[in-house]
């Protein structure tokens, strides 16, 4: 017996969601008419693109053309399998599966039944550091570590925050007694194994920070050391890459923060664990920070899907600030609204926090975040030496490049205003400088084909290109499939007097599959035809059909007049060759030299010329 996807089961599940909510947990969607706009999950974009159809239950992108309903959505995003994606959906409605564990586990491929293990491994593993760390004497050490740190019991809970004690088999032995291959669990990341194989534990004598998926679940860890001794060992040690975690795809706090990160409608971008750990307890749930490593495109596509705002509270050092011009550059490219938390030098969130309390870091941080460029100015200020006016002049000219990059004339005028307030300049003088700069700076673009690297205004670059329109019989086609999809009469209209067939090869698959589609009794319901298509591209065309936005009520002339556009395509492609061949046989009967050529070619082109005017009278009284 296999898990059951019969066609009743598929709509009871497909009934029991909202393709909303779900999309809603990934992608931060908001109301636009008829449907829900958001940033594409499956692409990088800076305007919304991704819209979901509330009433018909279905969702398309009109940037990469990614579309389906909640399945296809599931499945995409997760990288689930149909019954996968129809289990979860299940359990999410509360809708029992009638599926055996060995019958789901025959389903699976070998790849999902090893991330299954995994997952499970990390689950208990988490499990046991956590119990180590607050219930045993081997944690002590770290408990008083972290109870110095500031850190409640409950935190710790919330948190999962475990120790690995200093043993090379603990977890080994561990995972050993239930049955967890060792060999997976080297892949997993939980283990190691040294050049002569022999298996060990990954993390010891290090307090450990779970980290989860979107989803909440364990798929990683990152471990701090606890003993500074050890200086041969790295201070912060995460999981390696493995089939469940990749540093660069994943963001600590993500499934914890997402729904205060969308309540708040900004996001807190840390540097580290405790960060965002010391600031949840303080009572700023929005934090999410990078792992060890510098920011990605990828983590900042992730914040964009969420969220339109950023503040970067990293480390007030130098690295920090360094680490903070690259985040900006990243973030704003994904088309984020960002602001920078002024920490004092050498302080992190986490001391500043400890030292000064929730109420300062708010106010005296937070609100006190500053907007890119000024950012980039109070940067530039630190990296300059003022010995002379020559020094003085090279800064002004730096500055002013920075300001030339806003969009807006207001904020460069703000700029300018503070600019020459600082080192007593007249104002005309520095706006006349500005332009000169500017000029300089548009031939340096010019000959190099180069966008600016910063985007101190996000709608920076934003153009247009010229459209050509499509044409007749394809936007015809479109009209008829998106009215077949609701109206099972007009397909069936389209099928009797439709002589030619559809000329985009993918309208006429879709076409095909509308006419089986009704055939087997199925409902006038784009969304439940959408379900019905088994090719993904098929359901993105269909998925994308069905968003058009077109009048509800359609006359008889006007589905005649676009099946008049279909039937007539293949009449006007062969008028334009005539025509085509009747022009050319004129040049060459100009171009020959001899008479008999000359009357041979024009004959033909009069034979030609009785077969245009037979075509075009057809159209005509087509």
């Amino acid at each position: 017996m296999k898990m059951p996807t019969s066609d009743e089961f598929v709509s009871q599940v497909r009934a029991a969601v909202d393709i909303v909510d779900v999309v809603g947990e990934y992608v931060q969607l908001k109301k636009s008419g008829r449907a829900f706009l958001g940033l594409c999950p499956f692409h990088s974009e800076k305007s919304p693109s991704f819209n979901v159809n509330a009433e018909r239950q279905f969702y398309h992108c009109f940037g990469c053309g990614a579309g389906g309903d909640v399945f296809s959505f599931l499945m995409n995003i997760e990288q689930l399998t149909f019954p996968e994606a129809l289990h979860k959906l299940a359990d999410r409605a509360g809708i029992a599966v009638p599926v055996t564990q060995a019958e789901k586990q025959e389903a699976e491929s070998p790849e999902k039944q090893l991330k299954r293990t995994m997952l499970k491994a990390h689950e208990h593993v988490a499990k046991l550091y956590h119990y180590v760390l607050t219930e045993t004497p081997y944690g002590a050490d770290a408990m008083k570590y972290l109870t110095q740190r500031g850190l409640s019991r409950q935190t710790l809970v919330e948190y999962q925050i475990g120790f690995a004690p200093d043993s090379w088999d603990f977890v080994t032995q561990f995972l050993k007694k239930r049955d967890f291959p060792l060999d997976q669990m080297v892949e997993a990341g939980l283990l190691a194994k040294s050049e002569a194989g022999k298996i060990f534990d990954r993390f010891r004598g290090r307090v450990m920070f779970p980290i989860h998926d979107s989803q909440g679940q364990v798929i990683g860890f990152g471990g701090r050391l606890l003993d500074k001794s050890q200086k041969s060992q790295p201070k912060y040690l995460n999981s390696p890459e493995t089939p469940l975690f990749s540093k660069s795809d994943t963001l600590f706090n993500l499934h914890r923060a997402r729904s205060n990160i969308r309540k708040r409608k900004q996001a807190l971008l840390f540097e580290g664990y405790m960060d965002v750990v010391s600031a949840w307890q303080a009572g700023f749930t929005q934090g999410v920070a990078t792992l060890g490593t510098a920011l990605t495109e990828q983590q900042a596509r992730i914040l964009r899907r969420n969220v339109d705002s950023v503040v970067i509270c990293y480390d007030g050092d130098l690295a920090g600030q360094e680490a903070t011009n690259k985040a900006v550059q990243i973030l704003q490219q994904a088309g984020l609204t960002v602001r920078i938390a002024p920490l004092p030098q050498g302080t992190d969130p986490d001391e500043y926090i400890r030292q000064h309390g929730a109420e300062s870091f708010s106010q005296q941080i937070l609100l006190q975040a500053v907007p890119v460029t000024a950012f980039r100015l109070k940067h530039l200020r630190r990296q300059f030496v003022i010995n002379d006016e020559a020094d003085k002049a090279r800064l002004i000219s730096k500055a002013l490049e920075i300001i030339n990059e806003l969009d807006s004339p207001v904020e460069r005028d703000l700029y300018q205003r503070q600019l020459a307030e600082e080192y007593s300049l007249s104002l005309s003088d520095l706006k006349w400088e500005s332009k000169r700069v500017y000029r300089m700076q548009k031939t340096e673009r010019q000959r190099d084909k180069v966008a600016p690297a910063w985007n101190n205004s996000i709608n920076n670059g934003k153009g247009t290109l010229a459209k050509t329109l499509p044409p007749a019989y394809y936007t015809a086609e479109r009209m008829l499939l998106y009215y077949m999809m609701r109206d099972q009469a007009i397909a069936a209209r389209v099928q009797q007097e439709c002589t030619s067939p559809f000329q985009v090869d993918e309208h006429d698959a879709l076409v095909a599959y509308l006419y089986a589609y009704y055939a087997e009794g199925n409902p006038e319901d784009p969304g439940t035809f959408i379900h019905y298509l088994q090719d993904d591209s098929l359901k993105q065309l269909a998925s994308g059909l069905a968003m058009m936005e077109c009048k509800e009520d359609v006359s008889d002339t006007e589905i005649g007049d676009y099946i008049k556009q279909v039937n007539n395509y293949p009449k006007r492609a062969e008028l334009e060759r005539l025509r085509e061949e009747q022009r050319n046989l004129h040049l060459q009967a100009t171009a020959t030299d001899s008479d008999d050529a000359r009357k041979q070619l024009e004959m033909q082109a009069a034979f030609t010329g009785m077969k245009i005017l037979e075509l075009e009278n057809a159209l005509k009284e087509g």
